[in-house]
This record gives C-alpha cells, sequence and structure tokens, in this order.
C-alpha cells in the first residue's frame, strides 16, 4: 500500500510538471514584429539588387519611419503597415534626387495568436501602386501579412 501511494504521487508529480511545460509560449514567434516583405526583380524576372545606395522611409501623419537606411545593394524591404490607417506610404530615395513613391492598401484583422502569446495586428493587402520614375510595376504576390515571411509584394525595376 505505501508503495501504491508513492507511485500515485510521483505520476501526480509528472502529471503537474508536463502540465506546466505545455503552457509554456514555446509557440510564440520568437520574431514577433508583424511585417510584409517586397523582393526586388529586373524586367525579365530576374532576382536583382538595387546597386546604389537605397532609403526606404514609411510616411505617416506622426512622423516618417526609416525601415532601410542607405543600404548598397539590396535586394528586398521588410515593411511594416499601419494598424490605424487603411493606406501606407512608401518613399523609395535613391540618392539620385529621384523617388519613388510605393502605395499599399490594406485591411487590418486583429487576430489573437494564443493566450500565451496575445494578439496580433494581421493586414490583407488590397491594392499596390507607385510613381513609376524607377519602378516599371508591382506585382502583388501574396495579399496576407503576418508572421511569415514571405514574399508579399515583387518590384520590377525598370
Amino acid at each position: 500500500m505505501p508503495h501504491r501511494r508513492y507511485i500515485l504521487r510521483l505520476l501526480g508529480a509528472l502529471l503537474v510538471i508536463t502540465g506546466v511545460g505545455a503552457c509554456s509560449g514555446g509557440d510564440c514567434p520568437i520574431n514577433n514584429t508583424v511585417q510584409g516583405k517586397m523582393v526586388f526583380y529586373d524586367l525579365q524576372g530576374d532576382p536583382v539588387a538595387y546597386t546604389g545606395v537605397l532609403t526606404v522611409s514609411v510616411v505617416r501623419p506622426q512622423g516618417d519611419s526609416v525601415v532601410l537606411n542607405q543600404k548598397a545593394g539590396a535586394s528586398e524591404v521588410l515593411f511594416p503597415l499601419s494598424y490605424m490607417h487603411s493606406t501606407d506610404t512608401l518613399v523609395f530615395a535613391y540618392g539620385d534626387g529621384v523617388d519613388d513613391s510605393l502605395y499599399i492598401s490594406h485591411t487590418n484583422i486583429p487576430t489573437l495568436v494564443s493566450v500565451d502569446c496575445g494578439t496580433a495586428m494581421y493586414h490583407t493587402i488590397t491594392a499596390v501602386s507607385s510613381t513609376h520614375h524607377w519602378i516599371d510595376t508591382l506585382i502583388l504576390k501574396s495579399s496576407e501579412v503576418n508572421y511569415d515571411e514571405r514574399e508579399n509584394i515583387q518590384v520590377i525595376y525598370r
């Protein structure tokens, strides 16, 4: 009988330890920032790096935010989308005095990631457009913006 109590207590302790371990935030994303991703291509559809110095800023009423600062050889840009607004403007400053503006329309989707991880704001891109100084075409590759760093927008350069 005493062995039975010992075994029951041991099994109970193991269940508690296993249960506590299962409730830990191990499933939370390491990078908890929701960002979109755009990748640069040439007119033939091949991935390309911009050879000059590129600065990309998000323009918002409360102030601009630089997301890529004077990078040479940039081939992609990760960009945030506004939680409060349904349109964002990104300015591509090429360093030669010519800029392109990229406009992204989107819907905001508050999403419960999990009880441990909390909530996140996911987005669905509904439209993209731009000026055409250096940018030739924009292609919406994937409209869903969440923790996956999938390619959302293809930027085709002249």
